[in-house]
């Protein structure tokens, strides 16, 4: 029967202490004490919007604003523009210090077999319509040979890979009556884009004269 009263005591003594420790943690936290005002240092504040406070615009910048430029800003290649927000420029109109025809030295092909290059000015000889085409009064062969121009080659008027022969309107084969489609004026430029191509010729004679009728189906036979 003692046993069982020295239990029970125990039991209760060991709840007291349980609850006096959950009544401790859970008890009300101390508050902060709140800081005490300053009348002078509230006095000193400058009031936003006076002449004492600094203006927003004096902001120091940030470095969005002291980025330079992009090349979208500024524009890029010939144009000097954005081509995404705009198309309507126009290229600068090149510059030609080309010597009149007749005057002029022959210029080597860019590559074997290439179209030769207009060595003199064109100017007053284009457009070419169907009605004129300028460039027959010299180029035309039997008209070359007396004027000392280089004559059109036979792959423009005996190979016709287009239409037949008989029944042309032009003297040449039609493909080829536009020469300015792939005989290019010379010009004073300064490209975008250096030009380092340097062509091979098989035949040194090719850099001033072409063998595209003999050689046309090389590679296909």
């Amino acid at each position: 029967m003692k046993e069982l009263k020295s239990l029970v005591l125990l039991l209760g003594l060991f709840v007291v202490v349980m609850l006096g420790l959950l009544v401790t943690r859970t008890g009300p936290k101390p508050t902060a004490t709140p800081a005490v005002a300053n009348p002078e240092a509230e006095q000193a504040a400058p009031v936003p919007g006076s002449a004492e406070s600094p203006a927003l615009s004096e902001a120091p910048a940030t470095n969005e604003a002291a980025a330079p430029a992009s090349a979208a800003d500024e524009g890029s290649g010939i144009r000097k523009s954005d081509p995404a927000v705009s198309g309507s420029e126009e290229l600068p109109a090149p510059v030609s210090n080309a010597p009149a025809p007749g005057s002029a030295e022959r210029l080597p092909r860019a590559y074997e077999n290439a179209p030769p290059q207009i060595p003199h000015s064109i100017e007053g000889l284009v457009p070419i319509t169907l009605g004129n085409n300028a460039c027959f009064s010299c180029h035309l062969p039997g008209v070359a040979e007396n004027v000392g121009a280089t004559p059109l080659p036979p792959t423009h008027i005996q190979m016709d890979l287009f239409t037949e022969s008989e029944g042309k309107k032009v003297p040449v084969d039609p493909a080829r009556y536009n020469c300015t489609q792939c005989h290019v004026p010379q010009a004073d430029v300064q490209p975008p884009v250096a030009n380092e191509f340097q062509p091979e010729f098989r035949n040194p004679e090719l850099k001033n004269k072409s063998n595209l009728d003999q050689q046309w189906n090389e590679g296909v036979q």
